[in-house]
């Protein structure tokens, strides 16, 4: 069985790193899956889009609440956040907010639980979550471009990183296996996919918002997305031809007892 290296690493700082990258370069949630959360509401007043990052669910969620709000641990992070009429944005921990109580009907978690201290994390939810309100947690790890570009991502590329991801990352690379969330389990009626169409430069700069390359290329001094894409750029063709890029969603729903 292979093991890896513990990678110690203080996850805030690390997503407060050329946060303008997240913002920029990190992909967009489907609509349908937020259509969906939406509909599992009773109402759709308030939601809580939890560890928000730039606002990208946020935002998705503002589509269907009247009013959102959206908290980081990152000051950095809220900085560069897309500012919208129903959502406010705070610098705040997941697991103690200046919420009151039993005021959501909808909690939202993307892409970010998996650095939480769940125990806390999951006594706020129950703190504000209305009842039969509804906490989904999502998260993407895996993508796919053609069959001989993504056997070139796992075999050199992801390999050459491996080492640092931390322990969080790879609950998600699991699929967030083994991770039971407090209210009772729901069951989505399909698997939701983020679809993006990038050419290489834009799949290289979302490459360069994982934490594992940041942390890399601190300790190497050189770029391992670099390398890829010069690996990969005699089988995409011309950096500025689109192909479609292909996210799996792990998704993880519960609701809270009346």
């Amino acid at each position: 069985m292979q093991t890896h290296p513990k990678t110690q690493i203080n996850n805030a700082q690390s997503f407060s790193i050329a946060p303008q990258l997240y913002a920029a370069h990190r992909p967009n949630y489907p609509k349908a899956l937020f259509a969906y959360l939406s509909s599992l509401c009773a109402e759709q007043n308030m939601a809580w889009d939890c560890a928000t990052g730039n606002g990208q669910a946020a935002l998705a969620c503002a589509e269907h609440f009247a009013h959102v709000e959206a908290t980081d641990i990152s000051a950095e992070q809220i900085e560069h956040t897309f500012a919208h009429p129903r959502i406010h944005y705070t610098v705040s921990p997941a697991e103690h907010t200046p919420f009151a109580n039993a005021c959501f009907e909808l909690i939202t978690v993307a892409q970010a639980v998996h650095w939480f201290n769940l125990p806390a994390f999951f006594r706020e939810c129950e703190r504000v979550l209305q009842p039969k309100g509804i906490l989904a947690v999502f998260g993407y790890a895996d993508f796919e471009v053609s069959p001989e570009i993504d056997c070139i991502l796992r075999q050199t590329f992801s390999l050459s990183i491996d080492p640092y991801w931390a322990d969080g990352n790879r609950l998600l690379m699991s699929g967030y296996a083994g991770l039971q969330l407090p209210f009772q389990a729901l069951q989505p009626p399909q698997p939701f996919c983020i679809e993006q169409s990038w050419t290489l430069t834009q799949l290289a700069a979302y490459l360069q918002t994982w934490s594992a390359v940041k942390i890399y290329s601190q300790k190497h001094g050189d770029d391992p997305v670099v390398k890829l894409v010069e690996q990969i750029r005699p089988l995409w063709g011309e950096a500025e031809q689109v192909r479609a890029v292909k996210m799996p969603l792990h998704l993880l729903l519960s609701r809270k007892e009346e």
